[in-house]
């Protein structure tokens, strides 16, 4: 007779769950207003209640702008991690942050529709254009990723067929790192913390918990070198001529 191995629960499951059902008892309470009016509000739970609480101290949750020394400008994004130290400029309310000094970014949706999906592709196929400017690991502790990462979170969203016959389009493939629905789990993309043994190019992780335990752990696991990287900003004020008015 065959012995079924046990069924375990990670170690941080139960913190997990807890924080997604907190969040999750948060946005249902936010959806008896007007849905346009929470949008806003939507993303500052996210990142009040659990970004700003999980990351390393010397990384900052902001939103804003990003522009690289190539002039790649990215828009208006949703959620921007820096290091304390990003090199920024400021605009009245709005600000601009060099390239060089991003860790991650995360667009934020209510409800991760199919349409919605492609607006923050869109939106990430811009951040994936930037060019980072030297400025290699000094600290080269734990997994290395020399570019911001680039992720998706929502509180709920369309079946994972739906998304996933989005992102495995041909133009979409790399363009998210990492999607998270809060109602259902999350999709992790091949190649980066993760392997399997198949070639699916995404991997389902299906549970409350999961949607916020993959972004915590990959946040956390590039973390450590991403700190240690030296910021080289000469190329945005070359070359010498080119300062005459």
């Amino acid at each position: 007779m065959k012995v079924k191995p046990q069924f375990r629960r990670p170690i941080l499951y139960d913190y997990f769950k807890k924080s997604a059902d907190v969040l999750l008892a948060e946005y249902e309470r936010t959806k008896e207003q007007e849905a346009s009016a929470n949008i806003g509000y939507n993303r500052e739970l996210f990142c009040n209640k659990f970004l700003s609480r999980v990351l390393p101290p010397r990384l900052t949750v902001r939103h804003g702008e990003i522009w690289d020394s190539q002039g790649n400008k990215t828009g208006q994004l949703d959620v921007v991690i820096l290091r304390d130290d990003t090199p920024s400029l400021t605009f009245g309310e709005a600000d601009v942050f060099l390239s060089e000094g991003v860790f991650a970014v995360i667009e934020v949706k209510s409800n991760l529709t199919r349409v919605k999906l492609q607006e923050a592709l869109t939106t990430l196929k811009r951040v994936q254009s930037l060019k980072l400017s030297g400025g290699g690991a000094m600290i080269t502790a734990g997994p290395v990723l020399n570019r911001p990462l680039r992720c998706i979170f929502a509180y709920e969203g369309a079946t994972w067929q739906t998304l996933l016959q989005e992102i495995t389009q041909s133009e979409n493939g790399e363009i998210a790192d990492l999607i998270c629905i809060l109602k259902h789990g999350a999709i992790i993309r091949q190649g980066l913390l993760l392997k399997w043994e198949n070639n699916a190019p995404f991997y389902v992780c299906n549970g409350k918990a999961a949607s916020l335990a993959w972004i915590y752990f990959h946040l956390v696991s590039y973390s450590t070198s991403f700190l240690g990287r030296a910021l080289t900003i000469t190329p945005y004020f070359e070359p010498l001529t080119g300062w005459v008015d």
